[in-house]
């Protein structure tokens, strides 16, 4: 894994560059070393080319060796040879490869846009930096390297099933990652480095989500490649003819077009296909999915008029989601409406995505056995120590059956058996005495391996914003994403919530998670608890003087406001009377002017008539111009310093604009 952060150091333009591969599995590899033999040799830049030895020394392995064998570089320079992407040189015993000078440009091109995302991230992320956005280049670049290297690494460990418990990535990764950046670069703002990088993760941006996709898929090619020594092509041969049960959470989104992740099903469906994978869902899923719906339904009918407006963007339910659309359409909200995408659940199932239903009398009889309740109570603790808050017992119940039952299949019929989940806390979760690592695989971590199979050139934007999607929930705290469940004991206290500051609510919500977080809304005597808790939090002297502040900084924000609106009105009538005044005065000078003027040629023509050369007084006056120039001369001079340039510019005729634009140069 050092090795990957390394290499995404020294060549940070690679994070940002897409690769794009064939779709069939086999050639993967060899599209992907051709790719970087290409990248390496533009960014090397010898005059005369490099000779496949240099190329080779560039991808020498820190454990001694070469990473990619001399036999795969050869055969990756013939290639490029035959496509006239490179050119060849003999020069003495050795060949030198060059790029051609098509290849070039379109790298040059490639290079030069992914240097341009990046720094627009980087000056939008630290636009606020006293030192300047680019200070921050470089540990914004480690930060991302060691999240993506650590991220990747995890992900082969599940799919290659040598996980181990605690080394599964969680919230806190984030957490541990930026300790290393503060102890390594001393000179920034940590603090603004952690907003910046906690923004980076938790926006919905094209430019922040290519950003994550390309680091994810760096460390997938790296892989393939041979950069890691115990690398493999990680699609066919691990997940060929496999099994996939899917979790509860999964059946949610396959079953609902409007999920976030129901689009990575698809992907994932489309991928089972290629690779022979069948998909199975258990009963006890199903009933799960019952049970579930019915509570959210109940949620639905008590919680929305808890959740302040402004919050509705950070509350993670699909349900929610689509009610409130329909609320802001005008529309007649039927709740009964919101799921019936769920009527059928494995008619819908088996029709859509041929899955197969799987059930047993095994499940009944293992439910209260005391392995599964140890289990169970195990996947709990595990739960609350990642993400920070309860897992429902019925919840960690199913789990625990559902986990169990895989474990059993694996050993009496040797298949790829594999649990497909959105639940973080379940790989590496193994009943004791399993000798399996891991059961689970999530569904961002399967995607982004069989990805290169499945995703379209015209996919991939798409595909890049559902991965970012759920690495926002993987990798963001807990306390920045809210459920519904989180508003039930509001309103079971009959509190209206709805109107209270944002603040106020996200502020009670994450203090319940700190200073309760195993208490159950749900159940009635906790929920007691929780009412007590919330009302320390509303009568906390401290909290009450925040708000009084707040209040305060309020009503002097709009009393500023107001009086500065007053005095710009007052100021703009001002400016009004002042410029009709001067523009009364400027016509009256102009009139002076004018007076001045026919005196002044009149004199020009009276001394002309007198000492004029000429036959008659026409002549006279032509000979003696030089008169009637002065008099107009002595006018313009005159009428200068009579009106003034701001009566000039009062009067606002066309030639006195070059005032105003000398005025604004200056």
């Amino acid at each position: 894994m050092n090795e990957i952060e390394n290499i995404a150091q020294k060549r940070p333009i690679l994070s940002t560059v897409r690769m794009r591969f064939s779709p069939q599995i086999q050639p993967i590899k060899e599209t992907a070393i051709d790719k970087i033999i290409e990248r390496i040799s533009f960014i090397t830049d010898k005059p005369h080319g490099l000779n496949r030895q240099e190329i080779q020394h560039i991808f020498s392995s820190q454990s001694g060796g070469h990473a990619i064998p001399s036999s795969d570089i050869e055969k990756s320079l013939k290639r490029l040879a035959r496509e006239q992407k490179i050119t060849v040189v003999q020069e003495g015993r050795h060949k030198l490869y060059e790029l051609s000078a098509k290849t070039r440009r379109e790298l040059e091109n490639i290079y030069h846009q992914a240097e341009i995302l990046f720094s627009s991230v980087v000056d939008r992320l630290f636009k606020n930096a006293s030192e300047g956005p680019s200070a921050y280049t470089r540990p914004f670049l480690k930060f991302l390297s060691i999240i993506f290297s650590q991220l990747g690494e995890e992900y082969i460990r599940v799919i290659k099933d040598d996980i181990k418990r605690d080394e599964f990535l969680s919230p806190s990764s984030i957490s541990s990652a930026l300790k290393r950046i503060e102890s390594k670069f001393d000179s920034i703002d940590y603090s603004l480095f952690e907003n910046a990088v906690t923004t980076f993760f938790q926006d919905s941006d094209p430019d922040y989500d290519a950003i994550k996709w390309n680091m994810a898929q760096d460390y997938y090619i790296a892989k393939i490649v041979g950069l890691d020594p115990h690398g493999s092509l990680l699609s066919k041969e691990v997940f060929g003819d496999a099994i996939f049960y899917l979790d509860t959470n999964i059946i949610i989104p396959a079953l609902e077009p409007k999920d976030r992740h129901h689009e990575s099903f698809l992907m994932l469906t489309k991928s089972c296909k290629q690779l022979g994978i069948k998909l199975k869902v258990c009963q006890i899923s199903l009933n799960e999915l019952r049970d579930w719906l019915s509570y959210q339904h109940t949620l639905i009918e008590k919680v929305p008029d808890q959740i302040p407006d402004e919050m509705s963007p950070k509350v993670r339910s699909i349900f929610y989601e689509i009610y409130c659309e329909k609320k802001r359409s005008d529309e007649d909200v039927n709740l009964d409406d919101l799921f019936m995408g769920f009527e059928s659940p494995m008619d819908s199932l088996k029709s859509l995505f041929e899955a197969e239903l799987e059930d047993d009398l095994w499940f009944v009889q293992e439910r209260g056995k005391s392995e599964t309740i140890r289990f169970s109570k195990s996947l709990s603790s595990r739960y609350l120590k990642m993400r920070k808050r309860l897992k429902r017992r019925k919840a960690a119940l199913h789990d625990a059956l559902l986990l169990r039952w895989l474990q059993k299949l694996r050993e009496e019929t040797h298949d790829n058996i594999w649990l497909i989940t959105a639940d973080t806390s379940l790989p590496g979760s193994v009943p004791p005495d399993a000798p399996s690592r891991s059961l689970a695989i999530t569904l961002d971590a399967l995607l982004q391996w069989i990805s290169p199979i499945v995703v379209q050139e015209d996919m991939e934007d798409e595909f890049a914003s559902v991965f970012a999607e759920m690495l926002r929930n993987r990798l963001l705290p807990p306390d920045r994403i809210f459920d519904l469940e989180d508003f039930l004991v509001f309103a079971e206290m009959g509190m209206a919530c709805k109107e209270l500051p944002v603040e106020d609510v996200e502020e009670c919500i994450r203090y319940i998670k700190t200073s309760a977080p195993t208490l159950d809304p749900s159940d009635p005597a906790e929920r007691e608890k929780l009412s007590y808790e919330i009302s320390k939090f509303f009568a906390d002297p401290s909290r009450k003087y925040r708000q009084e502040i707040s209040r305060l900084e309020a009503e002097k924000e709009e009393i500023k406001q107001e009086y500065e609106g007053k005095l710009g009105e007052a100021f703009g009538r001002i400016g009004n009377l002042e410029r009709k005044s001067l523009r009364g005065s400027a016509l009256r000078r102009v009139g002076i002017i004018g007076i001045i003027f026919v005196i002044l040629e009149g004199l020009a023509i009276y001394i002309a008539s007198w000492y004029g050369e000429g036959a008659n007084l026409v002549q006279k006056i032509l000979n003696s111009w030089y008169f009637l120039a002065a008099g107009t001369a002595l006018t313009i001079i005159s009428g200068w310093f009579i009106l003034g340039q701001k009566r000039l510019e009062a009067l606002g005729w066309p030639f006195t604009k070059i005032f105003k634009h000398e005025q604004n140069t200056k």
